[in-house]
């Protein structure tokens, strides 16, 4: 049994066979289920159940999923959001982008529910009923940096999507870059929806830099680096999450990048069991939200007959240290932000690899 502490208190709790009569807390998650994106939305969906399926031990609350298709798209992300919010009255609700996020942190704030975001903008944790799983953009330029410095890489070329949680990475990589003895020889932003990146790609290789940084979601990753490959361009290309976020991870075979935290080997292990296919982007963190929100409605429950209003909850949340997740030990600080390390991965047989370890793991979080 996994064990969750908090400032004030030990909780271990789990979910009942029998919930009928208790007061529902209902978790909502807008995620991406069609349209190129639907594999983050299913990897998501399969996180939360699984947390849910978990819960095996009396706690006070019945614990409900509500998944709504977004399509990682900001127009519908509103309408999801508005559905969750008054149809089926959610207590909480997860996003993934920053981009998704950005549109329900305001209406999680208007609507005083609690909204926990899966992105890189820190902005979407602003006010006090929203919170952040990811790791920080600061934490995954550290990571990027140093290990662009062990490489002995000297000179870099930036492509990015013009996309808030890319921009707030590429923002964190040339703050971090200061001081540094490597030169950006080219920093291009381009727009979703973008096909022929072939004028950007000539710009970029004209200085001949020694690495390639890209930060995009699919279909423009796998466009941009076929388009690459085309240009000669093959092996020294990198990324901060992109490769973990595409459709077709083979094309990234023998690269690194660096990608949110790993989550452990049992969570693996047991996803796949589960889902006869291995954990994808987000499955830990969708995991994670939802024991979080577990262990503070249980931590600020004081009666089993009425459900805690959700100050008391967020309350519970900004108390929480040391949560034992499957993303490792996190915290969740005073902005609102679930703090978790960075890792260097290698893309091997399609599969995210820690560059540390031989055995295949997963990825977690979003823009």
């Amino acid at each position: 049994m996994r064990h969750f502490v908090l400032a004030l208190a030990v909780v271990s709790f789990a979910f009942p066979a029998f919930a009928a009569d208790k007061p529902i807390v209902k978790i909502g998650l807008t995620v991406p289920l069609t349209g190129d994106n639907a594999q983050i939305g299913d990897a998501m969906k399969g996180g939360a159940t699984l947390a849910k399926e978990d819960l095996k031990t009396e706690t006070k609350y019945d614990y409900q999923l509500v998944f709504e298709d977004d399509g990682m798209e900001a127009k519908r992300t509103a309408a999801t959001t508005g559905k969750l919010v008054n149809v089926d009255k959610v207590d909480a609700i997860v996003s993934i982008s920053s981009g998704t996020g950005g549109v329900v942190s305001p209406i999680a704030e208007t609507s005083k529910v609690i909204h926990f975001g899966l992105a890189s903008a820190q902005s979407v944790a602003d006010g006090d009923y929203n919170f952040i799983h990811w790791t920080p953009p600061s934490e995954e330029a550290r990571t990027l940096v140093a290990t662009l410095e062990k490489k002995g890489i000297k000179t870099i070329a930036m492509l990015g999507l013009n996309q808030q949680g890319f921009m707030a990475i590429r923002d964190e990589i040339l703050k971090q870059l200061e001081g540094k003895d490597i030169k950006v020889t080219s920093n291009q932003v381009i727009n979703p929806g973008e096909k022929d990146f072939r004028t950007a790609i000539a710009k970029a290789k004209a200085d001949n830099p020694d690495i390639y940084i890209v930060t995009f979601f699919s279909p423009e990753i796998e466009i941009l680096t076929k388009q690459m490959r085309e240009a000669g361009i093959k092996d020294n290309i990198t990324a901060i999450e992109a490769f973990g976020l595409s459709t077709e991870p083979s094309l990234f075979n023998g690269l690194w990048y660096v990608d949110a935290a790993v989550a452990e080997s049992d969570f693996t292990e047991k996803y796949t069991k589960r889902f006869s296919r291995a954990p994808g982007f987000g499955s830990p963190n969708a995991y994670d939200v939802f024991n979080l929100l577990v262990a503070a409605y249980e931590a600020a429950g004081t009666d089993p007959n009425v459900k805690p209003p959700h100050e008391d909850v967020i309350k519970k949340l900004h108390e929480i240290k040391d949560f034992d997740g499957v993303l490792g030990n996190l915290t969740v600080d005073e902005k609102g932000v679930v703090l978790s390390p960075a890792a260097v991965i290698v893309m091997k047989d399609g599969k995210p690899v820690s560059e540390d370890a031989p055995e295949a793991v997963e990825p977690a979080g979003a823009q």
